[in-house]
């Protein structure tokens, strides 16, 4: 196998790993996110929109350093969204393109494309928009991942070993049937899926198209890669036979053989296995042998650059946006709950790069990717699914592995006082109000002790009351709620608390909210209310007919 093959292999491995690490208990100094945080377009288009310094994401700044001495080697070796193209190509198995298709010459006006996405992506900064999710090759490639070939993974394996349990059986081994495989779902994984298979489809026009033509970070790179220290080099042996021009998956390589493109070379090492007269070497040099360089033109990058700022005060200017100054509105579309510690919400979506990394780490599911509900510039963001999961109160993973700090990482006990919303109870729905039935399931769930049981008139059994001081958001109630479809109590982010920096502790003293973990009951309970005291006789409570126990309950 080629060399370059091995370690993208090899590398593409590492990532997968490292994806799926990203889960509960966190192995300690694993740095789960390490790919993401190695991506120029990640680490500048965070920082200029948020504008914050992220420490962290600096890794990628010395990546794009490094392609001034080796060229665009990230993209023929590191990135996984390019070994995942790779691997479509070589199951496509398109013809390969004539000598003159390939030719570095034919290609200018559409390898153009990436500079003009990467300045348009720039210039929607300027409007206080960002819209690095939607071109960063590392979040795509970890997203899809995570919602789409994460969870079919799982369900193959389940699949495998419903055959291996019950073959176990047939040889008498039972100790089988107690192994598990945990499900889990995501919201959008049809939409990504169809997104990805889109990307990957265009390898039937040319190879590695996404990386020759479109990827903004690629251009990033190319923009360094114009005379890197390790070239390309033809001796005179060449015999101008055009096999390398043919071979070359960047469309690289000039009509002239002795000629490279460097800013689109990937140093995928081809055309020197491919040169029946090994003509073809990667050395240290600083021989001129390079092929024009890519030109976008002025006029195209002065149109992107319009379009670019024009999105951005489109998506900055629309009625539910909380971009700039239509934060301060009275319509928000923050109608959703987001993970615990996630910044304020303007300042959480100029540093969510939308990669996944805190959902693939949520134990309990909880955290799935928005749709539309939030806008164009909130799709893939990550909100809390209360009724789907609750948000586990010992795990604090989804604010650990974010790459940008859009979720801060808290400690355990700073995070409890994360107020992720308040819960409210929809009477019209709850079987305790409304068919004046016995249930505590809500009450008896919350880990905060913020739901009591009181009598109220013209009801013969106790009814819920959420204490908003004390809820924290943690969704336990609506996620146990024996309600049919939508919960009789729902978690609205009413209440939230969301802080830039600063103890959530502190602040949420200072508001007087009190969050203690269960320790036994505050209140006492009971399903029906309590006896009347003086000379009336005592209320005998009838015997409850099944249909009015509550779930999980049964008459004697």
């Amino acid at each position: 196998m080629r060399f370059q093959r091995l370690v993208q292999i090899a590398l593409f491995v590492l990532f997968a790993l490292l994806l799926w690490q990203a889960k509960y208990p966190l192995a300690e100094g694993l740095p789960v996110d390490l790919f993401l945080r190695l991506d120029p377009t990640i680490l500048l288009g965070t920082m200029l929109v948020s504008g914050t310094w992220i420490t962290d994401l600096f890794r990628g700044l010395a990546v794009l350093l490094l392609a001034l001495v080796l060229g665009r080697f990230f993209c023929g070796y590191v990135c996984p969204l390019g070994a995942t193209v790779d691997a479509a190509d070589w199951m496509i198995r398109r013809k390969k393109p004539g000598r003159n298709g390939n030719a570095a010459e034919g290609n200018t006006r559409i390898q153009a494309w990436k500079y003009l996405l990467l300045f348009a992506v720039f210039c929607s900064v300027l409007a206080g928009v960002s819209l690095v999710f939607l071109v960063s090759p590392i979040s795509l490639a970890t997203r899809f991942y995570t919602v789409t070939v994460y969870p079919v993974l799982l369900s193959l394996a389940d699949s495998c070993l419903w055959f291996v349990e019950n073959i176990s059986s047939y040889l008498g081994l039972d100790g089988a049937g107690y192994l598990q495989i945990k499900h889990v779902s995501f919201n959008a994984n049809v939409f990504t899926a169809f997104f990805v298979t889109g990307l990957l489809l265009l390898g039937l026009l040319r190879p590695r198209f996404w990386c020759r033509n479109v990827c903004p970070a690629g251009a990033m790179f190319a923009l360094c890669s114009r005379k890197p220290m390790v070239r390309r080099t033809v001796n005179d042996r060449c015999t101008d036979c055009g096999a390398c021009i043919r071979s070359c998956p960047m469309g690289a390589i000039s009509n002239e053989p002795q000629r490279t493109a460097h800013s689109e070379c990937i140093v995928c090492l081809k055309c020197m296995e491919v040169c029946p007269e090994n003509a073809v070497s990667f050395r240290w040099t600083f021989e001129k042998n390079a092929a024009p360089a890519v030109d976008p033109g002025k006029r195209r990058l002065v149109l992107s650059g319009c379009a670019g700022l024009a999105a951005g005060l489109l998506l900055k200017t629309n009625v539910g946006s909380v971009q700039g100054s239509a934060k301060d509105l009275v319509i928000s579309r923050v109608r959703i709950l987001r993970p615990p510690g996630a910044l304020p919400e303007e300042a959480f979506l100029d540093r969510c790069v939308r990669c996944g990394e805190c959902m693939k780490a949520c134990p309990t599911n909880t955290l799935q990717p928005v749709w539309f509900e939030t806008g164009i510039d909130g799709v893939w963001s990550p909100k809390l699914a209360a009724r789907y999961a609750a948000c586990e109160q010992a795990c604090n993973l989804c604010g650990r592995v974010c790459p940008t700090g859009a979720v801060r990482p808290l400690s355990l006990d700073e995070k409890k006082y994360a107020k992720i919303g308040t819960a409210f109870i929809d009477r019209s729905r709850c079987i305790a109000w409304e068919e004046d039935r016995a249930c505590l399931i809500c009450d008896e769930i919350c880990p905060y002790n913020a739901i009591v049981m009181r009598p109220v008139t013209d009801n013969r059994n106790t009814v819920p009351f959420v204490n908003e001081n004390k809820c924290n958001g943690c969704g336990y109630c609506e996620n146990k709620c024996p309600v049919l479809g939508e919960a009789a109590i729902r978690v609205s982010p009413h209440g939230e608390l969301r802080l830039f920096d600063g103890s959530y502790e502190r602040t949420a003293q200072a508001h007087g909210l009190v969050f203690h973990a269960k320790g036994g009951l505050e209140e006492s309970f009971s399903f029906t209310k309590p006896k009347q005291d003086g000379n009336t006789s005592p209320e005998i409570p009838p015997v409850p007919s099944p249909d009015q126990l509550p779930p999980g309950f049964t008459s004697d």
